[in-house]
C-alpha cells in the first residue's frame, strides 16, 4: 500500500486520502463490513452492465476508486503522502469501523470474481492494484451529506438505504453515549423488547429517517416526492455543516433525541406498567408495548425533528411538562385510551399504518409546539 495524495475538504471539514493497494489488501480491508454492505443497495442480479463489469475485472479492467469512510477517531489522519504511520494503522482497523460510501457494486463484483478464480489466475487477480479513496476523519453528519450528494443523481440507491447505512455507526455511537441505558438489537439476534431502553436496529434506522425528513412516512412511492425529500435532506445537512449557520448538525440532534427517547421510555414504562381494558373494551397497552411499535417511533421522531427546526424553544418547555405529567398520579396522563379508541375507527380498507403514523405525528407535534399546554385528549382529537 502507498498514499498517493492527501487533500482537505473544507466544505465538510474532512480529509480525502487516496491510497493505492493490491486487490487482496482491499478485500481484507472491507471483508468485515458485510453487515454494513448488506443494508446498502441490494446487489443487482441479472443487470448486464454489472455482469460486464465482472467480466472486465477478470480481464484486468481498472475501475474508478471506491470511496470508504472510517469511524472518526479510529485512525490518525495523515498530513501528507509521506506519512509513515497511516498505512500500518490502516491494516489494523477493526472491520466494523469501515464503511463503503460509494462503490458497493464494484466491491461485490470484485468479491464475485475472486470467488470464481483459483490457482495462478486468482493470485494474479489479487495482486492487481486498486485506487481507494479513504476518509479517515469524517463525522457521521458529513458522511450522510456526502453519500446523499454522491447519489443524488442516481436511481439505484434510495434515501432510505443511504440513511440505513449511516444508522449502523450511529447506533454504535448511541450505545457508547448512553452506555447501560440503551440496548439496540437486530432481528437476527432473536431478541424481543421486554423493558425500557431496548430497541430494534431497524426501528432506530427508520426513526432516524423520519427525524431528518420531519415526516413519519419513509416509504414514498411517488418518485417526485421521494426526490424532493432527498433534496430537502441534502439541503438540511448542507446547512447544518456551514460553520456560520449556528445550527447543530442533524446527526447530533438525533443523538439528543435518543436521549429524550430513553428518558421518556423509562417514565412511560413506569407509568403504564400493566395492560388494561376499559368498560368499552378498549385495550390500554403497556409502555413496553407502545414503544415496540414502529408507527409510534416514526410519529414521535418526525414530530420531534419538525419542532427542532420550527419550534425549538417550545419543544424544550413541552419536554419539561411532559416528564412532570408522567410523574403525576393520573392513571392515563397521555390519554392513551383515547389514542387507542381513535385507531379502532380507522377504516380497514385504507392504509391503517399510514393513518396511525399521521395520528402519532400530528398529536405529538401539537403537544410540542403548544409548549405542553394542549392536553393529550385534545392533541389526539386534533390530529
Amino acid at each position: 500500500m502507498k498514499i498517493l495524495s492527501v487533500i482537505k475538504d473544507d466544505r465538510i471539514s474532512a480529509t480525502s486520502v487516496l491510497v493505492e493497494m493490491h486487490t487482496e489488501a482491499y478485500l481484507n480491508l472491507v471483508s468485515g463490513a458485510e453487515d454494513n454492505l448488506e443494508i446498502q443497495r441490494k446487489v443487482i442480479k441479472g443487470f448486464k452492465p454489472y455482469e460486464r463489469l465482472r467480466q472486465d475485472l477478470k480481464e484486468g479492467c481498472l475501475i474508478p476508486p471506491v470511496v470508504l469512510g472510517i469511524r472518526k477517531g479510529r485512525i490518525d489522519t495523515p498530513d501528507n503522502p509521506s506519512d509513515e504511520k497511516f498505512i500500518p494503522a490502516l491494516k489494523l482497523i477493526p472491520p466494523g469501523d469501515v464503511f463503503v460510501i460509494d462503490g458497493l457494486q464494484r466491491t461485490t463484483a470484485i468479491q464475485n470474481v475472486r470467488d470464481s478464480l483459483e490457482g495462478e489466475e486468482l493470485t494474479r487477480f489479487l495482486s492487481r492494484p486498486l485506487r481507494v479513496e479513504i476518509w479517515p476523519d469524517i463525522k457521521l453528519s458529513a458522511l450522510t451529506y456526502r453519500m446523499i450528494l454522491l447519489n443524488a443523481g442516481q436511481k439505484p440507491m434510495s434515501l432510505k438505504h443511504q440513511l440505513e447505512v449511516v444508522s449502523r455507526p450511529l447506533c454504535e455511537n448511541l450505545a457508547e453515549k448512553y452506555d447501560g441505558r440503551i440496548s439496540i438489537y437486530r432481528e437476527k439476534d432473536s431478541n424481543r423488547r421486554s423493558g425500557h431502553g431496548q430497541y430494534q436496529f431497524s426501528v432506530i434506522a427508520q426513526a432516524f429517517q423520519a427525524f431528518v425528513q420531519k415526516s413519519p412516512h419513509i416509504d414514498v412511492r411517488n418518485e417526485v416526492i421521494a426526490e424532493l425529500n432527498q433534496i430537502d435532506v441534502l439541503t438540511n445537512y448542507g446547512d447544518s455543516l456551514e460553520k456560520s449557520s449556528g445550527k447543530t448538525d442533524l446527526t447530533t440532534e438525533f443523538e439528543s433525541y435518543i436521549g429524550f427517547l430513553v428518558d421518556f421510555d423509562e417514565e412511560l414504562c413506569r407509568k403504564y406498567t400493566e395492560r388494561k381494558e376499559t368498560n368499552e373494551g378498549v385495550i390500554i397497552p403497556t409502555g413496553v408495548n407502545l414503544l415496540s411499535r414502529d408507527t409510534f417511533h416514526l410519529g414521535l421522531a418526525a414530530a420531534y425533528g419538525w419542532c427542532i427546526e420550527h419550534k425549538k424553544d417550545a419543544l424544550e418547555t413541552a419536554k419539561y411538562k411532559l416528564f412532570n405529567l408522567l410523574k403525576e398520579d393520573a392513571d392515563d396522563p397521555l390519554a392513551i385510551e383515547r389514542l387507542e379508541r381513535i385507531q379502532t375507527g380507522f377504516r380497514r380498507k385504507d392504509n391503517t399504518g399510514e393513518q396511525t403514523r399521521n395520528l402519532i405525528f400530528n398529536g405529538f407535534k401539537e403537544y410540542f409546539r403548544s409548549e405542553g399546554l394542549t392536553p393529550f385528549e385534545q392533541c389526539w382529537m386534533q390530529a
